[in-house]
């Protein structure tokens, strides 16, 4: 993904009969269990989150009038037929834990991007590191789509791209989106559940994230390529096409991107991030994982067989994952992965 500035050319089950008599504060109250026990995150994870205010912690990148700040500590950021917009950190990090509450443009959004992701580019323009969570559109009445991505050292040759739907919609309300990057791993959370792990290995060799990143959030017009391939483009009828974060959350180590050694302070604030529970997954939170990615998961370049005939180091080539792809990484299509679909969300992910 190439920097905006420099654009690039939990649903409900059918209740059993046996219930249809009782009254509806009964049923109310069945429904409530129902969710609960189907509920796939783990909210504990996140219990010692510490949230502060755009102002505490970011600044403007580009778009002007475009990026509001409100008096409440939270921000906007819009794309008009004019321009997009972005703000990014103050300060860059080493490792830590870095999220947001956002929730997403509504309507028609083809075309459109919304990133809230961490880079340093604009300090190593070779040998860059990238974590990204890009959302990138819909057409009306679909769900919205998004990928991840981890890029190390200038690495762009080798994508790391997995993409995947939601099991909601991320424009009717506001759900936290995180990263969490140690020295040894890289975590993408969705509220509190893991989608998607990748742990650091030795023959990765620099391909795995290392030198100071700061955090982004931007929205631009990428209708070349993000929905549908370019079929679909950004309709500016429905402009402007509004993303707002609050309750962010910058829980890392602040550094001079060129100090050569790590000081101690922030050895010291890294073994506090690790310390925390969402840095552990849990055999809970693992179960959650694998829910979330045998539902919703529809690309990953880990089984794109044609681009990698060997598949990259870091990949673990999990069996009832693997089933589900062809040899470009991407679904077999013909049913199976909605009546798989289908069969997730009679079962709770919990009880695997």
């Amino acid at each position: 993904m190439e920097f905006p500035v420099r654009p690039r050319s939990s649903p409900s089950r059918r209740l059993p009969s046996l219930y249809a008599c009782c009254n509806h504060r009964y049923i109310a109250v069945l429904f409530a269990v129902t969710l609960f026990l189907h509920w796939p995150g783990d909210v504990s994870a996140f219990k010692d989150i510490t949230v502060i205010s755009f102002d505490k912690g970011f600044k403007p990148l580009f778009g002007d009038g475009n990026l509001v700040r409100t008096n409440d500590g939270n921000a906007r950021i819009l794309l008009d037929r004019f321009t997009g917009a972005g703000f990014i950190t103050s300060d860059m990090y080493q490792h830590g834990f870095f999220s947001a509450n956002i929730k997403l443009p509504s309507a028609y959004t083809a075309g459109v991007v919304v990133a809230f992701y961490m880079s340093n580019g604009d300090v190593f323009l070779k040998t860059h590191d990238e974590l990204d969570i890009e959302f990138l559109g819909n057409v009306m009445g679909k769900p919205w789509r998004f990928q991840t991505n981890v890029y190390g050292n200038g690495s762009v040759h080798r994508g790391r791209e997995e993409r995947y739907t939601l099991w909601f919609d991320p424009s009717k309300d506001f759900h936290r989106y995180s990263i969490l990057w140690t020295a040894t791993t890289v975590i993408f959370y969705v509220d509190e559940v893991p989608i998607r792990e990748v742990v650091r290995s030795e023959d990765m060799g620099g391909e795995f994230p290392s030198k100071p990143m700061s955090l982004y959030a931007t929205i631009w017009d990428a209708s070349d390529w993000a929905t549908g391939g370019g079929k679909y483009k950004v309709n500016y009828k429905f402009a402007p096409f509004v993303a707002e974060f609050q309750e962010f959350v910058l829980d890392g180590c602040q550094a001079d991107p060129i100090q050569e050694v790590q000081s101690d302070s922030c050895d010291e604030k890294e073994a506090e991030v690790e310390s925390k529970d969402f840095s552990v997954l849990t055999d809970k939170q693992r179960r959650s994982m694998r829910w979330f990615r045998e539902s919703y998961m529809y690309y990953s370049y880990c089984y794109d067989s044609m681009r990698y005939p060997i598949a990259p180091p870091e990949c673990v080539i999990i069996p009832s994952e693997q089933e589900r792809f062809n040899m470009t990484g991407r679904l077999k299509f013909g049913g199976s992965h909605k009546r798989r679909r289908l069969q997730q969300r009679r079962r709770s992910p919990l009880k695997k």
